[in-house]
C-alpha cells in the first residue's frame, strides 16, 4: 500500500515514512536522521573504492528504472520498486543489474557476500518521520506519535537524532 496516498483516502491513520514524501495535508513529526549509502554487486569495479560520488554513478540505474546519478531521491528508500520486496532488491544488486541507496541501518542489518555498501559523498541523508493525516483527533494516533518519539529519543544516539 502506498502510504501517504492511503493517509490522504483516510485508509491509513498514521505511517512511518522515509524522506521525501508529500507532506502535504498532513502533519509530520521527525523520528530520526541518518546517512544512506550505495548497494552494489561486491564484483562491480566501483565496490574496491573507499567511498564513491553521484558522478560516479552515472549511467547506473535504482531498482524503480530510475538514473542512479541524479540525486538519488528519485524513489523513497523504503520503496524502490513496487512489488519488489528487500531480498528481490538485494537480489537485482547482486547480479550488478541495479544499484540502490538504502539507510545506513540497513546496510547495517542486512550485511550480504554479494553486496558493497559504500559512502556516496554528496548525498543526502534520509528522515525517516511520522506522519498523520492534519485533521486527525485520533487519541490512539495520538499516543503512537507520542510513543515513537519517546523511543526514537532514548534509542538513537544524538548524532542520528533529527532536528525538530
Amino acid at each position: 500500500m502506498e502510504q501517504v496516498p492511503a493517509l490522504h483516502q483516510g485508509r491509513a491513520d498514521v505511517a512511518l515514512l522515509a524522506s521525501p514524501f508529500d507532506d502535504r495535508g498532513l502533519d509530520v513529526e521527525p523520528l530520526l536522521t541518518e546517512p544512506r549509502l550505495v548497494a552494489l554487486a561486491a564484483s562491480d569495479p566501483l565496490a574496491t573504492r573507499i567511498d564513491l560520488s553521484l558522478a560516479d554513478l552515472a549511467g547506473r540505474t535504482l531498482p524503480d528504472g530510475a538514473p542512479a546519478d541524479r540525486d538519488g531521491l528519485a524513489s523513497p528508500p523504503e520503496t524502490p520498486r513496487r512489488g519488489l520486496d528487500l531480498a528481490q532488491i538485494f537480489n537485482l544488486i547482486e547480479v550488478g543489474d541495479n544499484i540502490w541507496f538504502p539507510p545506513a541501518s540497513i546496510a547495517r542489518r542486512h550485511p550480504r557476500p554479494g553486496i558493497a555498501y559504500r559512502p556516496v559523498t554528496d548525498l543526502k541523508p534520509t528522515t525517516l518521520a511520522v506522519a498523520w493525516p492534519q485533521n486527525c483527533h485520533s487519541p490512539a494516533v495520538a499516543a503512537f506519535v507520542c510513543a515513537a518519539t519517546s523511543i526514537a529519543a532514548v534509542t538513537y544516539p544524538a548524532g542520528l537524532m533529527a532536528s525538530g
